[in-house]
């Protein structure tokens, strides 16, 4: 499966959406989220079925767009747990009553209870399950999740051994594979992954690995300094097109990468694959929070809607994203829904197997400062 990802972004982040003159509209609704989910497909079908003219802002930064709430005319905001949380406490945001929303039932188990099964372990950090709900009848939510995946890494298997195509976080820093290493460079995402790879080599046992501590963080940093100096990492990638440029032309053999990364590489014929991480996988989930200030709210909940009912998350689906809601069949090619959903064909099995081994989620850590502080002498050092 061939998903050009970097096209659709591209494309996504140049275009404005115009309603054609012979359907004028007068409602509109101002979204504010990110190239990947404000494509001219998913605004142009909502539009057409509503009435309702999309305006959106486009901004890769979640905490941009929270922020815009205080600055600008916002009515939905596209989000995660952690930071849905954040502008729940800053009051931007207002609770999202589940009752007029009618497919919630048919949440996925993974976002809406926070396991998969009752026997899968519950994601530790940012688990939208535990973290999104208002009340304790389950009534309110901070945000209602739309579309999901897990990461873990990409790894090129002509010169790296994968038995069964599982690898351990620890892999990233096995030293035989010095000089060919990518590690994304955002400080709290990077630092998650690296402290996954210490815990994994047994370096490192964090209380919390997702917010870790003052003296948890400057264990990694000094561990990632030394690797530093060791000569270990020939990046520090921020960018999707950056890693499938370093992992095409086999400068890096291996990476904490994005599964849409692998796809698009590996279809330039380079033999990447995309590991079942054995301790497990860092999972994430974006969706939508309504703004506290917005004066449309029955447009905002038909946004909602919209989202749950199915098309936009086919859409998703064929850009590498899990939709929440298991309304996309009518929506998307079969085949794609066996290779998507049911694992034909892609590394890391189905999505069943994969949402059975979420080890932990995207975490905003409380002391935020501290590790961008902390990233920022490591990056210099």
């Amino acid at each position: 499966m061939l998903i050009r990802r970097r096209s659709l972004l591209a494309a996504a982040a140049a275009s404005t959406l115009a309603a054609p003159a012979a359907h004028a509209q007068t409602k509109q609704i101002n979204l504010a989220g990110a190239s990947y989910d404000m494509r001219e497909a998913i605004l142009g079908e909502f539009g057409k079925r509503t009435g309702i003219t999309p305006r959106p802002f486009v901004n890769p930064s979640t905490q941009v767009r929270i922020d815009r709430l205080r600055t600008a005319p916002v009515d939905v905001v596209l989000t995660d747990a952690p930071f849905a949380a954040y502008a729940t406490g800053e009051k931007l945001t207002q609770p999202i009553d589940v009752s007029r929303l009618p497919n919630w039932s048919k949440l996925h188990p993974l976002l809406k209870d926070g396991r998969a099964t009752p026997s899968s372990p519950l994601g530790f950090g940012a688990n939208p399950g535990r973290m999104m709900y208002l009340d304790e009848a389950r009534t309110k939510v901070s945000f209602a999740p739309m579309f999901f995946q897990m990461d873990s890494i990409g790894y090129n298997a002509s010169k790296i051994p994968a038995e069964k195509n599982v690898l351990s976080w620890g892999e990233l820093f096995n030293p035989k594979w010095r000089g060919k290493v990518a590690m994304f460079g955002i400080d709290w995402l990077g630092m998650l992954n690296a402290a996954m790879g210490m815990r994994a080599l047994g370096l490192l046992d964090p209380v919390d690995i997702s917010s870790m501590t003052e003296k948890e963080v400057d264990t990694v940093i000094a561990f990632l300094k030394e690797k530093k100096k060791e000569g270990h990492f020939r990046a520090m990638w921020k960018a999707y097109g950056e890693l499938v440029n370093l992992m095409a032309s086999e400068e890096v053999w291996i990476a904490d990468a994005w599964w849409p990364v692998i796809v698009e590489v590996s279809g330039k014929g380079i033999p990447v694959h995309y590991a079942v991480a054995k301790e497990g996988y860092r999972a994430w989930c974006n969706g939508y929070a309504i703004s506290a200030s917005t004066k449309n709210i029955d447009a905002c909940y038909e946004w909602l809607n919209y989202w749950m009912e199915g098309y936009p998350g086919a859409r998703q689906s064929e850009i590498g994203y899990f939709s929440t809601v298991n309304n996309y069949e009518k929506y998307l090619d079969p085949k794609l829904v066996k290779e998507v959903y049911g694992g034909e064909g892609r590394d890391g099995g189905s999505l069943a197997d994969r949402a059975e081994r979420v080890f932990v989620w995207n975490t905003r850590p409380k002391n935020l400062e501290y590790y961008t502080e902390k990233w920022n002498e490591f990056l210099a050092a």
